[in-house]
């Protein structure tokens, strides 16, 4: 269901009980325009511009964390290149991260949490992460979750681009404090309707779908949403629910858009079962 801003807050404030540590990669000159106690939480900031400030190299956790978001994102064929991050996160914005320390993450890979297929996936992901360290020989925290957006020339106003995690249950919290980082009030992304990830991009305020269809992004059923950051949800029925699949339909749906003839809007929670709740308001 969408959450409150009390309810991530609460949610957040469990990680460092739980062993997260959490850390803010950007550059100096970025980091000081930021919130860098979100929620009253500690964050390490690490300027990656700056001259080293641990006994863990900070390029070999990005490193590290590039793997990480790899691996999430290469079944889509879209995995994040080192020259990606440096350019569009790591010197206009900050890639919000939640960490473990490597023994941690090593016995994460074990735990029996969630169902049998998130067990594998996070045996995947942070096995792939695990060995880059190793590769590496680095020894510093190991990144397994992690967010980032784009500021815009509008104040407030930031394009989501970039989340990832390896632990069940770990993005909504991840991308909720990056929110707050950021103190973003709306944020554009790109998603798909076919996409589990919907569900947690639901969770942060009302979703308007700005463009149904994005036929220049690489994969199928890809849309572009706006999300009023905490804003009061709509209390309404979906007036349908749009098969994840149906490209028809979508199209349709881009036709009235270009028209104006009509705005739709995501409803909680999201994907479910192949399908999508759909608000259309005329």
């Amino acid at each position: 269901m969408p959450l409150t801003h009390a309810d991530i807050a609460a949610r957040a404030r469990q990680l460092p009980v739980e062993g997260y540590e959490l850390y803010l990669a950007s550059n100096a000159a970025v980091l000081a325009q930021l919130d860098t106690s979100p929620f009253g939480l500690s964050v390490m900031c690490l300027d990656l511009l700056g001259p080293p400030q641990n006994i863990w190299t900070q390029a070999d956790m990005m490193r590290v964390y590039n793997v990480l978001n790899a691996t999430a994102f290469g079944d889509k064929g879209i995995p994040l290149e080192n020259w990606v991050m440096i350019d569009l996160g790591l010197l206009p914005s900050a890639f919000l991260m939640v960490a473990l320390p490597i023994d941690r993450a090593r016995a994460a890979m074990r735990e029996e949490r969630g169902y049998a297929q998130e067990r594998g996936r996070t045996a995947e992901v942070l096995g792939a992460v695990l060995a880059e360290a190793d590769r590496l020989g680095y020894e510093g925290p190991i990144p397994v979750a992690g967010y980032c957006a784009a500021p815009t020339p509008m104040a407030g106003e930031w394009v989501g681009w970039s989340l990832c995690s390896a632990i069940p249950g770990l993005g909504t919290t991840t991308k909720a404090l990056g929110l707050e980082v950021y103190g973003a009030r709306t944020l554009t992304g790109v998603a798909q309707f076919t996409d589990q990830a919907l569900r947690v991009h639901r969770r942060f305020g009302p979703m308007e779908i700005m463009a149904p269809t994005l036929d220049l992004h690489p994969v199928p059923h890809t849309m572009v949403y706006r999300t009023q950051v905490w804003a009061p949800e709509p209390d309404q029925a979906p007036t349908m629910w749009l098969d994840a699949r149906d490209l028809d339909a979508q199209r349709e749906m881009q036709a009235k858009v270009d028209a104006e003839a009509s705005r739709y809007f995501i409803l909680s929670p999201g994907l479910t079962d192949g399908r999508v709740p759909i608000l259309e308001v005329s």
